[in-house]
């Protein structure tokens, strides 16, 4: 009688372990949407959602009136502060091992009429991730390589731009592509 209870409670035990690991292991994680967002919160929520083909309007005013390139990504860098980005949902919550894997392992670039800049922003939830790059830096950077930094900024010079993001870590990758497009106007000086 006890070797059946004991044979019983392995089996039983057996039959737990069975169900708990073999049935509750997450599916396959997955991307669900890569949607292009300028301003994204730290819950994952998108603050500024932009459509393919985005068009940057800027006012600037009269006394940071730019009259070079580098003045005028500089003014885009610290005080109108476009970042282009992107958000990337799963189908299901991040396991906490598939989390350290993506902070190990993932890295995005901007590609900008031709010129790469791995993206500054960076930002993880429970099942997103997202990533953005300033405006400003990857036209300095551009600009810097092509020695025009010191030319005054026309923006049809170098807009409508081709842009690519690029995203990769051991466990997804892909891109997204668009358009966009940016003009500026310097506002009457103030009275």
């Amino acid at each position: 009688m006890f070797k059946i209870l004991v044979n019983l409670n392995i089996l039983f035990f057996l039959l737990v372990c069975f169900l708990f690991f073999g049935c509750c292991a997450p599916s396959r994680l997955e991307i669900v949407s890569v949607v292009l967002c300028d301003h994204f919160n730290r819950i994952g929520e998108c603050l500024e959602p932009v459509e393919k083909n985005h068009h940057y309007k800027i006012e600037i005013p009269n006394h940071k009136k730019p009259d070079t390139w580098e003045k005028f990504s500089n003014y885009l860098y610290f005080h109108a502060r476009e970042t282009p980005g992107f958000l990337i949902r799963f189908n299901r919550k991040l396991t906490p091992s598939e989390s350290k894997m993506i902070k190990d392992s993932y890295y995005a670039t901007m590609s900008f009429s031709g010129t790469v800049e791995r993206m500054e922003g960076f930002e993880m939830g429970e099942d997103w991730v997202g990533s953005f790059q300033y405006l400003g830096s990857i036209i300095k950077e551009k600009l810097k390589k092509e020695n025009r930094l010191s030319s005054f900024p026309y923006t049809n010079s170098i807009f409508p731009a081709e842009v690519e993001f690029r995203f990769n870590s051991s466990l997804f990758e892909g891109e997204e592509k668009t358009k966009i497009n940016l003009s500026f106007i310097v506002l009457p000086p103030e009275k």
